[in-house]
Order: structure tokens, then sequence, then C-alpha cells
């Protein structure tokens, strides 16, 4: 009696596997799908551990097209608060497990799971791909390696479905529940609101810290320099003041004045009053009076002329001095009526030259001290980069990194605060770079953030104004060195930003940031401190923000 083999024994079955099933793949193909998966899960497995640590991804960070870490911190990045990459390992590590049984023999129904599993998995592998390239491309930020795991997902269902190693039903069943596995994995990502990872930091009760200025018995954090300067100082100074600030054109002239000798010659004004008639001689003296004396020479000279010239008129006959006062009041008359319009023109001027007020120098802008970090910390809000108005309700500090990530997320919460209290929030703007170049408490990483927050400074003094618009531009999308400087030179003046940026004091300012960062903690940016605490870490929610400034600012800072 002819006793079948075990592997012919269809056990629980009673189909008859395709001739493809009944034969074992070869040894190379189950081994490139090894590999395959092989090379998947190691860079899901690396994508996690960043992703848990908040570690920065190796050579994949910054460009304008390359940014693992936008991609990688972005919302579509995690589902139910895990990162993708987290069930991904998971994937690729049951295939590598299943592939472990594709070439051995047993039950048909065995080896029907074996390859209907591997079909079911590589195929979910494929269409989550298709979904986060799609992400990816919405986005215009691209992770490499993200994008190599993708790949091998593609490439295996690819492979799978044109295999005949898993029958033709139950490959189109692995696709349908694929594609239900997965547009649930899109609806969740679609619902679930945006995550805040934040931890709120409570300070103990110090002694502030001492400071080189001091404003009333209150240390206060002054900004770079002995005196302040002023943002867009040397515009100002070249402007006429209506205030009364003196244009250079007459500081030049008081200069030459100050400047003449004091045994210069009498004027020219002063040699004419011998040949004219003595009528002239009260215009002459009021006109003089106007006039800048340099010295008592020249006040002395014109004295004597006036004396001398009463002499000799005193000295004429009586007739003499008759008919000259006729000769003379008919030729003054004449002349009075030739003349009338110069002269009341002469004395238009003179009046106006009297009664011009003095200037009047503008007072520097008042002081208004503020402190954070209970009592860590005061600033006077107007020496720092602000956003918003120096007379605003709510203020608070910011430290950020124009390349962080978790920074460009938690600007949304702000400027969704900003809109719900328009003027009466302002939050001081500092820039804290995460680049050893300029913070030694930060150590490497993000290329080009000493400079780009360089150029943001640089921006502010030139043009306050023009420093919102630029701040939210830089938080629009990750940025270059050569990209933000391009734009920056779109709102201020090329050649002034190009000698303010050669000047020391962006940086100095950069280091003055810096100071107040190590003198909260440093760790991890944002920062958003308040007047008690401090929030560090991404915050998402524009609801939990408002609530916050509610609890730490609900009285006005004055």
């Amino acid at each position: 009696m002819h006793q079948s083999s075990f592997d012919n024994a269809d056990v629980g079955t009673s189909d008859v596997l395709p001739s493809a099933l009944a034969e074992l793949p070869s040894a190379r193909f189950v081994w490139s799908l090894r590999l395959i998966c092989a090379a998947a899960l190691g860079i899901s497995v690396y994508l996690a551990w960043t992703a848990f640590g908040m570690g920065q991804v190796f050579g994949c960070s910054g460009g304008d097209l390359i940014d693992c870490e936008h991609v990688l911190t972005s919302h579509w990045s995690k589902v139910l608060g895990v990162p993708v990459s987290v069930p991904a390992a998971g994937l690729y590590a049951s295939l590598i497990a299943l592939l472990a049984f594709a070439r051995q023999g047993g039950p048909n129904r065995l080896r029907q799971l074996v390859w209907g599993g591997i079909t079911l998995g590589s195929t979910m592998a494929g269409l989550a791909a298709l979904w986060f390239i799609g992400l990816q491309v919405s986005e215009l930020k691209f992770c490499p390696y993200c994008l190599v795991v993708h790949t091998c997902g593609i490439v295996l269902t690819g492979t799978m479905l044109a295999s005949g190693l898993c029958p033709s039903p139950l490959k189109l069943k692995s696709a349908c529940i694929s594609l239900l596995g997965i547009a649930a994995l899109v609806g969740i990502q679609v619902v679930t609101p945006k995550a805040d990872h934040f931890e709120v930091v409570h300070y103990d009760d110090v002694v502030p810290a001492a400071s080189t200025n001091q404003d009333d018995g209150i240390d206060v954090f002054e900004a770079p320099g002995e005196a302040f300067d002023a943002p867009n100082a040397g515009e100002a100074a070249e402007k006429s003041d209506p205030a009364g600030a003196v244009s250079p054109a007459a500081e030049e002239s008081a200069r030459a004045q100050d400047l003449r000798p004091v045994d210069e010659p009498s004027s020219v004004a002063t040699t004419v009053l011998f040949i004219l008639p003595p009528q002239f001689l009260q215009l002459t003296h009021l006109l003089l009076l106007t006039l800048p004396q340099c010295d008592d020479e020249a006040a002395k000279s014109t004295d004597a002329a006036n004396v001398e010239v009463t002499k000799e008129s005193s000295e004429l006959p009586n007739e003499a001095s008759v008919k000259k006062t006729d000769g003379d009041n008919a030729d003054a008359a004449a002349t009075s009526e030739a003349s009338t319009p110069e002269a009341n023109q002469s004395d238009a001027t003179v009046k106006s030259a009297i009664e011009l007020p003095a200037p009047v120098v503008s007072a520097p802008p008042e002081r208004r001290l503020l402190t954070f970090a209970n009592s860590r910390f005061t600033l006077d809000i107007t020496q720092w980069p602000l956003l918003g108005k120096t007379d605003a309700k709510y203020v608070f500090v910011e430290m950020f990194d124009y390349t962080c990530p978790h920074c460009r997320n938690t600007h949304h919460a702000i400027s969704g605060a900003q809109k719900r209290y328009g003027d009466d929030l302002a939050i001081f703007a500092l820039p804290v770079p995460l680049e050893g170049a300029c913070n030694p408490a930060a150590g490497g990483g993000h290329p080009g953030a000493c400079e780009m927050a360089k150029i943001a400074v640089a921006v502010w003094r030139l043009d306050p104004s023009k420093f919102q618009t630029f701040h939210d531009w830089m938080f629009a999308g990750s940025r270059t060195v050569s990209t933000a400087r391009a734009y920056a030179e779109t709102l201020v003046d090329k050649e002034r930003l190009k000698a303010e940026l050669k000047s020391d004091m962006p940086k100095q300012y950069i280091s003055r940031h810096v100071k107040l960062y190590q003198r909260v903690g440093s760790g991890q940016v944002p920062k958003l401190i308040f007047t008690k605490t401090t929030v560090q870490g991404e915050v998402n929610s524009i609801e939990t923000l408002c609530n916050k400034i509610k609890s730490e600012l609900s009285v006005a800072q004055k």
C-alpha cells in the first residue's frame, strides 16, 4: 500500500496548490527578499531611535529640499503619538520572520499562510510608502532615509504581486486587507490633533543675578554696548527731525563759525555803513543783530562806525545840513518808492529769523522693565528684538533657532496667539542658535544657525517694522543662509545690511542671547519664558498657549 508523504497530505484543506507554490522558491530569491527587508528594518529602527531621543538624523537637515528633521517631526510622522517608524520596524521584522519558513516543506495550509502573510505585509508596506511619499511631495521636504524604506516597500509589493507563489484569490484578499489598514492609518492621522511635546519648568525663589548696569536698584540685563544704540540710529541722524534735531549742514556751519579766528577783519557789512545814508543805519543795525558775532572786536567796530557817522553829520553847517537833509530826504523818498518790495522782504526775513524757536533735542524712548523666570533676569523692552508693540499688555520671551523644526511648529501656535490678542501681546524674539560656532552650550549640529540669527538681528536693527515679516518668512519653511540673506535684502537696503553684518553688533546681540539661554538652564529650545515659569519644547496648540498666557500674565506688566 502506497503511503503519501507529509508534503502531499494537504492537511486541513482539500485545495490543491498551484504547481508554482508546490515548488520551493530558489534560495537567491528568498535571500533577496530578506536583504530588502533587513535594510528597511535597520533604517526604521534608526529613525525610531532618533525620534524617541529627539536626536538629529546624521547628514540630513537644513536644506531647501532635503530635511529629515522637518519630515520626522511633522504631524504626519506619528500615529496615535507613536513615530510611524516603530510600526514600520515591526512590519519588516515580521516579514523577515516569515521568510525564515519560505523554503521549508510542510503542510499546504502552512505554506499558504507563509506566502499569504508575506504578500499581505509587502502590499501594506507598498501602500504606506505611496502615502508617505505623497506627503513629502506636498510638503516639498524629503527624507532620504525614509525614501529608502519606502522604496523597499514598493519593490516588495511589486515582487510579490508578480510572483506565482501566492494564489490570485489570496493576493486579492491581501490587497483588500492592506488597503483597509492604510485607510485606517490615514484616517487616524487626519483626525488626530497635533500633540504638544513640552514641559513646564518652575523656578525656585532666588536672588536676582548680578548685572553690569543698574536702574533704580533693579538688575537690568542690558543690550550690547555701554550705551544702547537704538535700531536705525544711523538713518535717523541723517534726516531732519521735526522735533528739533540739528541737520548735518547746520552742524557744519556752526563748526565753521566756531573755528573762525578771533582777529578776523570786520565784515563787509560794517564797511558799507560809512557810505550809506543815516536813514539806513537802523535797518543795517537790525540786520547785524541777526548775524552771528564771533568776537567783541566786530561789535566794537560797528559801534565806532555809528559814532563817527553821527559826529560828521553834527559838524555840518546849518544851511548845508538843511540842504543835505532835504536832498537826502528826496533821495530817500525816491529810493524808498523804488525798493519798497525788497525792504519789505528784508523785514519779513529779519522777523522770521528773530522768531525762529531754538532747537529741541528729542528725548530717548522711555524704558519699560520686565522681569522673567522668577527674577532671573530683567529686560528693557526698548532694547531687544520685539514682535509687537512696546506698550503691549502681555509680554513673554521666546528663545528659538531658525533651523529647529520644533521651533517652526511652535511658531504656528505663537502666530495664532498674536492674531487672538492683537496689540495686547508682544514677544521678545531672541534667536539662540544651536550651533557651537556661536553657542558653546549647544554643542554641534544646526549648520548656518549662527549666520541666520545675525541676519535677523541686522534686519531688526535697520528697520524694526520689517522684523516681523522676516521672522514669519524664516519659519514658513526650512531656510539656508543664502536664501535668508537674499530675502533680507528685499526688506532693507542691501548696502546697509552688508555694513551691519560686517560690524560686530549682531554678533554681540547673539552672545547676549546665549548668556540669557545659559542663565535659564540651557537645554532644549524653543523656550517660552514667562514671569514665573518657562515652557520648553514644542507647543502645537493655540488654545494651550493662550491658556498659558492668561495664567501667567493675567495682570498687566508695568
